[in-house]
Order: structure tokens, then sequence, then C-alpha cells
């Protein structure tokens, strides 16, 4: 091969890997905004929690999957919104962020994160207790 054609190929070839970097940055960025998108509606709706009236009960979830395994971490709730739509965006939420994990090859420290002793109101809002 002559001295040209080799630097063609190498710069088709940089070309190309260049290319399919961008690629898959563009594709992480979107699988990132796709969860980013849904905790915000996750977050969003256990904070139009309400607790001051005591017909409502106080709950918590654990939200996310860390690549070690276990959630993220976890949110405080009353039974004054929609639990069946909360905790389908939750489990939906959860579901994405394996498979986020998997795809990319995420890892995490594998410390335990102790789930809340209990829910309080305070202020009319749901509020973790550890």
């Amino acid at each position: 091969m002559n001295q040209s054609k080799f630097y063609f190929f190498c710069l088709l070839l940089s070309a190309m890997v260049f290319v399919s970097s961008c690629d898959k940055d563009e594709t992480k960025n979107k699988d990132q905004q796709e969860l980013k998108q849904l905790f915000t509606k996750i977050k969003a709706l256990a904070e139009s929690s309400t607790c001051n009236n005591e017909s409502y009960e106080l709950k918590f979830t654990g939200y996310g999957e860390r690549g070690c395994g276990g959630p993220v971490g976890f949110l405080a709730y009353s039974t004054s919104i929609d639990v069946i739509e909360f905790e389908k965006l939750v489990a939906d939420y959860k579901a994405l962020e394996i498979a986020y994990n998997k795809k990319w090859t995420i890892v995490s420290t594998c410390d335990l994160i102790l789930a809340p002793k209990s829910v309080t109101c305070e202020n009319g809002k749901p509020k973790l207790v550890y």
C-alpha cells in the first residue's frame, strides 16, 4: 500500500472511531435525560403529598438501583397522592436504571444505605426520619 493510501485509510478509520464515540456519548446522554425526567416526575408527585389530615398514611419507598445493588435513596410520601401511579413510576424508574447500569457498565460503591426509621409530618409534608 502506498503512503497516501495508508494516510487516507488512517484518517478514515479515525473518523469512524470519532463518529462512533460521539454517537455513544449522545445515546448515553439521552438515557441519562430519560432517567432524570422520570425521577423529576416521581419526586414532584411525592412532594405533592400532604399529611395534615390524619386519614392519610405516611410511607417511604426506595428508588432507583445502584450499580452494586440496592436503592439510590428514599422518598417520603403520604397516601394523599395516587399511590398506584406513584408505585408504578418508582418501579419503572428502577427497571430503567437497572437497564442503564447494565448497558453502560455502571459501577458504584457497595456501602449499605440505611433505610429511614419512619416518616413524620413536618409543615404539612411527609419527612423521612433516620
